[in-house]
């Protein structure tokens, strides 16, 4: 069996091709901060539209996506993120969300396949009631698709099955 693999790690991996790198110079854009960039614009409307929300966000980095959805979710200091041990956001990114969020990570194990057994995840999962101790579990982040282990993709059933049982 042949096997074929497709590296889409970052963008210092993936190199534009030629058509890509005319078609990104005759892209017509303008400032997105003043909110007259046609191409970010589109762009959003589509990830909106593919996604099935009212509306979808372009940020320059995969860094800055996973600290901004970090911090909507988890907006009061101190609170919790679980997250695989293997997982980018806990090797690569914690400074970022300990330091400019307050967000306290808590590990659980990842599995060669990336997904973290459910009931580890449902274990460590806290939620004080008045402990001064703790902090409030206000996320989870699963890694889809996940780089420390080859790329591999987590099925559509085992991330239905984390939302339903936390």
């Amino acid at each position: 069996m042949v096997t074929r693999t497709v590296d889409l790690r970052s963008d210092t991996v993936t190199k534009p091709t030629e058509t890509m790198r005319v078609a990104m110079a005759n892209a017509e854009v303008d400032d997105d901060v003043l909110g007259r960039d046609p191409s970010c614009f589109r762009l959003e409307e589509e990830m909106a539209k593919i996604t099935g929300k009212e509306a979808a966000l372009f940020v320059p980095s995969g860094t800055m996506g996973n600290l901004i959805s970090v911090l909507v979710h988890c907006d009061i200091r101190g609170s919790e993120v679980i997250l695989g041990d293997n997982s980018h956001i806990h090797i690569y990114e914690n400074g970022g969300i300990a330091t400019l969020g307050g967000v306290h990570p808590r590990t659980v194990r990842n599995n060669e396949d990336g997904t973290m057994d459910i009931d580890l995840i449902e274990a460590a999962i806290r939620d004080p009631k008045g402990e001064l101790v703790y902090p409030t579990t206000r996320l989870i982040c699963l890694e889809n698709s996940h780089g420390n282990t080859g790329g591999r993709c987590l099925s559509v059933e085992y991330t239905e099955r984390v939302g339903e049982s936390c």
